[in-house]
């Protein structure tokens, strides 16, 4: 019974399935559209696996990302580009500072009129090139000082040349106050005792003329500096601006330059007395050192300045050595006054003896 009632329940669920898939068949439109997309997923996921289990090209590949490979440096075509930007600026300056001068008239031959036109051009600008540099690396005057005075005027037998940034003033920045200049000590008392009639003082800087004039201005409100010179004064050599001694229009015999920097000097080291550059010290007394060596010389009628320099060129300081002999010589000057005293009470203690001696004869004599 239990039997015959199973296989009723079986044939009643096939009938339902069957019923239910001629309903399909016949009207599919009765499926939502939810079971027809899950029912498309599962019909290709079982065939994506079938194809993948019997068919190897279809297995399963890792597939990655690769970067392009970036490239390095500007390209092929920039290149080309900056190269043609580069010849076409040359040339339009060429053109510019080779462009023939023919004079206000229009009638003056230009220069290299006989060569070619593009050489002309070449060296025409070449010239303007030349030109513009000496303009900046050469004094801006061949005689940098006006002639010597001559009488009824009195000229200084010798000239003081000084820089004045680290020798003078040294320059100090601050955030909150800017750029200040800290004087040296004992710059005025300098200044004062080398002045008109011993030394003709000319400050010689290779800072700039509208940046030195007001430092200079407060640094010496007496007017004992008798000329000024700035950067456009001096030559500039090898990345220094060299001091051109020979310019100044005085004699090189009579000349004494004061610097901290040697190859500012370059080609007179025997008129060159080189300092330690001043970083502000305010202790420091170099200036008053100084001093005594200058007044030496400028008393002395020394003919040459040179041979006296030469005398202290060994010396890793000057004005240390200048002060080892003057107290050599003071101590020299010292035992030479005591034998002068000494030889003197001799000689005096022996005329007396005898002046004394006679008159006390005399006096017994007369007694």
């Amino acid at each position: 019974m239990a039997v015959n009632r199973a296989i009723l329940n079986l044939k009643i669920k096939s009938c339902c399935f069957q019923h239910a898939a001629s309903l399909i068949r016949a009207k599919p439109l009765l499926i939502s559209p939810h079971i027809r997309q899950l029912s498309f997923q599962c019909w290709r996921t079982n065939g994506m696996s079938f194809l993948k289990r019997f068919l190897p090209q279809y297995s399963q590949v890792g597939r990655y990302y690769e970067k392009a490979k970036e490239r390095k440096g500007p390209s092929l075509r920039t290149w080309l580009s900056v190269g043609v930007g580069f010849m076409v600026g040359g040339a339009g300056i060429v053109v510019y500072l080779g462009w023939p001068d023919t004079g206000i008239d229009g009638k003056s031959v230009a220069l290299y009129a006989n060569e070619p036109a593009p050489l002309a051009y070449l060296y025409r600008a070449r010239d303007k090139l030349k030109e513009t540099w000496e303009l900046f690396s050469e004094p801006s005057s061949e005689l940098l000082l006006p002639e010597p005075l001559t009488e009824p005027y009195y000229q200084p037998p010798y000239t003081l040349v000084l820089e004045m940034t680290d020798v003078l003033i040294h320059p100090e920045y601050d955030r909150q106050s800017g750029w200040r200049f800290r004087k040296r000590p004992g710059v005025e008392a300098f200044l004062s005792q080398c002045k008109t009639p011993l030394f003709e003082i000319v400050v010689y800087t290779h800072e700039n003329g509208f940046g030195a004039m007001p430092i200079l201005e407060g640094l010496d409100p007496n007017g004992f500096v008798t000329y000024r010179l700035f950067r456009d004064a001096t030559k500039y050599t090898n990345g220094t601006h060299v001091k051109d001694l020979g310019s100044l229009n005085r004699d090189l015999s009579k000349v004494i330059m004061i610097d901290c920097d040697a190859k500012a000097t370059t080609g007179y080291e025997r008129n060159t007395i080189v300092l330690k550059k001043w970083e502000g010290d305010p202790s420091d007394r170099t200036l008053f050192d100084l001093t005594p060596l200058l007044l030496a010389i400028a008393t002395s009628n020394v003919e040459d300045v040179r041979t006296v320099l030469d005398y202290y060129r060994s010396e890793d300081d000057v004005i240390e050595a200048f002060k080892r002999n003057q107290a050599r010589l003071r101590e020299q000057q010292e035992i030479l006054s005591q034998k002068q005293k000494e030889q003197g009470g001799q000689w005096g203690g022996l005329f007396g003896r005898r002046l004394f001696g006679q008159s006390t004869q005399s006096v017994k004599q007369d007694s």
